[in-house]
């Protein structure tokens, strides 16, 4: 065989089984995953499709490495035009599997790929689960 042949086949061999297969990446997550911006996909209530209009899927999260967090969430206007509603930053921290925006709001992440980020949060009777696309 030649020189090449064998690289590649290594090559090959050492993609095939060095890749991690799981269904979810949480296991590894840390602050670092999060960094960047996100944008809001699809909503649910207690497993329920919650209809989003194309200004809640502009709503976005911004986390700097910083533990800084920009939420920007959009309204429509009276000529239904989408426009900013509100820009606010919060302090977060990431522990384990968990995000927490100003000590208020916990969420749990799960991230079953890296351009995704889901965030789970419970009241007292509901069940949200919010999931972004990075951008």
């Amino acid at each position: 065989m030649s020189k090449k042949l064998i690289v590649f086949v290594l090559i090959t061999l050492h993609i095939t089984f060095s890749c991690n297969t799981d269904d979810d990446v949480v296991g590894t997550i840390n602050k670092t995953f999060i960094i960047g911006q996100w944008q809001l996909s699809s909503s649910t209530k207690n497993g329920t499709t919650i209809d989003l209009d194309t200004c809640d899927l502009m709503e976005t999260y911004v986390f700097t490495n910083a533990n800084k967090v920009s939420i920007t969430l959009y309204t429509s206007n009276t000529s239904d035009v989408c426009e900013e509603d509100s820009k606010t930053t919060y302090d977060y921290t990431v522990t384990d599997t968990h995000l927490t925006i100003s000590k208020h709001s916990t969420f749990v992440i799960s991230t079953p790929n890296a351009s995704t980020l889901i965030l789970t949060s419970k009241s007292s009777s509901d069940t949200y689960i919010n999931t972004y696309t990075r951008k």
